[in-house]
């Protein structure tokens, strides 16, 4: 099963919505889409809600996308249910990163224009 992303908005926020399995193999694929989302808005989110990650290189690419949206000086955020936000934690504060994690939409930081 592959993974697919739907790019949708909430308020001021791109939201790049994860959907399937999001393996090793797609992670080229998520790279893009966060690329571009970074690239061309100013408030990005990545929802795992609806997806499940399996292997390891999918970390290194949020944290990619989070360096590269602070660069622009653009927000990012991660949202993931409970359960998963744990599992996201420990590897991102191994690598030295810096996630906003949100456990729904709704808890995304309000921006002003």
């Amino acid at each position: 099963m592959n993974a697919l992303a739907r790019i949708q908005t909430r308020g001021l926020w791109t939201i790049v919505a994860i959907t399937g399995v999001l393996d090793d193999s797609r992670v080229t694929a998520l790279r893009t889409w966060l690329n571009e989302a970074v690239a061309a808005h100013r408030a990005v989110a990545v929802d795992l809600s609806g997806g499940r990650l399996t292997g390891t290189r999918w970390m290194a690419v949020l944290l990619e996308a989070e360096r590269r949206a602070r660069a622009c000086r653009h927000a990012f955020a991660v949202v993931s249910p409970k359960a998963e936000a744990a599992r996201l934690c420990l590897p991102v504060l191994a690598r030295g990163g810096r996630l906003v994690l949100c456990q729904s939409l709704a808890e995304l930081p309000p921006l002003s224009r």
